[in-house]
């Protein structure tokens, strides 16, 4: 199995895949999801962002290409329905943070930081709108 970083591609609307080993982007996907994955926050790109106000890619998640994937968002919602969302905020968060998906995702509060130590599945997809969907 190939080990990739994966993060989000704001000029492209889609997930961008880069193999760990060569560092060289390999696939721009609408959906994958990771094995054996945590996720990782380089804290100089993330002070950049906050200083400069203009992002970079400082934030990805790492892990293990696997097939297992659900794409339909009627599927996704079923599928997903007791696993936690995922959000990154450069501006407000210090690190990826989680929730329950029957929380309210605009309540600051219901939001909690996942441990750092944390390794599973990642799930990411993209929504018709372009924006990133992720699930733990």
């Amino acid at each position: 199995m190939q080990k990739v970083r994966v993060y989000w591609n704001l000029h492209r609307k889609v997930w961008s895949v880069q193999d760990v080993k060569s560092g060289r982007v390999c696939d721009h996907l609408q959906h994958i999801s990771l094995t054996d994955a945590k996720f990782v926050v380089r804290k100089g790109g993330q002070k950049r962002v906050r200083e400069e106000g203009k992002k970079n890619v400082h934030a990805f998640a790492v892990g293990y290409m696997s097939e297992y994937f659900v794409s339909t968002s009627e599927s996704l919602k079923k599928e997903f329905a007791d696993w936690d969302r995922v959000k990154y905020n450069p501006y407000e968060d210090d690190y990826f943070m989680h929730q329950g998906v029957g929380d309210n995702q605009y309540k600051r509060k219901d939001w909690k930081e996942i441990p750092k130590d944390w390794v599973g599945m990642i799930h990411m997809d993209s929504t018709q709108n372009g924006n990133p969907k992720v699930y733990i």
